[in-house]
């Protein structure tokens, strides 16, 4: 992974960082109602490739790098579950540019405004 992500960066493979969703207070994520806890903070790059867990008996990422996706922004964002108050550092990405086909489905007014979401834990977020 880090062969390609450094591929297609074009840089040294030491030249690359990733973020990912963390759950340190609990195992596993459920869905339930979080609350925002401070201000996302954005990462700022150029360059962000997303890898994403597939479902296989061994590891196995399918992982997505366009350079037209420039406009995509990448943040992380602390959050707290409402009723556990599971403590939650979330990976969240905005697709500046939603006219494109694979982000079409995600929008109500399609191409119209960002569409953002947060990543899964196992999602890694590269960036240079």
């Amino acid at each position: 992974m880090v062969d390609f992500v450094s591929g297609a960066f074009k840089v040294a493979p030491q030249d690359t960082k990733f973020i990912t969703t963390t759950h340190p207070t609990m195992s596993t994520s459920s869905l339930k109602n979080y609350k925002v806890l401070e201000s996302p903070k954005e990462i700022k790059s150029s360059r962000k490739a997303a890898c994403h867990p597939m479902l296989y008996p061994y590891a196995v990422f399918f992982c997505q790098y366009d350079e037209e996706l420039s406009e995509t922004r990448v943040f992380k964002v602390s959050v707290v579950g409402e009723d556990t108050k599971d403590n939650i550092n979330a990976a969240a990405v905005c697709h500046m540019d939603s006219a494109r086909a694979a982000l079409l489905n995600l929008m109500d007014k399609q191409g119209k405004s960002p569409t953002c979401h947060f990543c899964s834990a196992g999602d890694l977020i590269w960036f240079q």
